[in-house]
């Protein structure tokens, strides 16, 4: 169906399955460049003349409009009338369900771990079974900008907690009263008491 181009119909949970599905489709329509920026809305050249310019505009409007158009027609409900450009709606529903989190690789991995050829079932079939889930394990990943990020904080963390502990340390060392230092002190050699000598024991 041109107005429907894949089965899976987004509602949240279900955005790796997707946006997968969505991006091998787009690919094949030779369209993706325009979901990712790389191919964006033609600017005038100097030297071109306007009808060409005009035309040019009208095929890239067209084909972003017909994005715009499968993303409505697979999402239930979600409302994309204030995106003019695919790439927006793309990168808005990459910010709010993108799932790098722990939690949800750790239920991929559970799954993978668990998955086990069924009686009758082909290796064809488990194989296929298996890549699934190690492509949505792949997309879950965070982005390496991200994971960039977050060992700079965690770096950054690590660095000022040891400089407190350093900093505990060396203020106790300072407050701690100092021991007298008994050894030049005289000592009795007969009761072994400190500040007495044989003649005053």
């Amino acid at each position: 169906d041109p107005a429907q181009p894949i089965i899976i119909i987004l509602d949240g949970p279900n955005y790796l399955r997707w946006s997968s599905a969505m991006t091998s489709f787009l690919k094949g329509r030779l369209l993706w460049r325009i979901v990712t920026g790389d191919k964006p809305a033609p600017v005038k050249r100097s030297d071109e003349i306007d009808d060409s310019f005009a035309n040019c505009l009208e095929d890239w409007d067209s084909a972003n409009h017909r994005i715009l158009t499968w993303f409505t027609n697979t999402s239930v409900p979600l409302h994309f009338s204030r995106f003019d450009l695919a790439k927006e709606v793309w990168d808005n529903l990459a910010s709010r369900y993108t799932s790098a989190d722990l939690a949800h690789q750790y239920q991929l991995v559970s799954t993978l771990n668990c998955l086990r050829q069924e009686f009758g079932q082909s290796i064809d079939e488990f194989h296929s079974q298996m890549s699934c889930y190690w492509g949505l394990l792949a997309v879950s990943e965070p982005k390496w900008h991200s994971l960039s990020e977050l060992i700079s904080e965690e770096t950054r963390r690590l660095s000022i907690t040891s400089h407190q502990s350093t900093f505990i340390i060396v203020a106790t060392s300072s407050a701690s009263p100092q021991r007298p230092d008994n050894s030049k002190r005289p000592r009795c050699t007969h009761c072994h008491r400190i500040r007495y000598t044989m003649k005053t024991c």
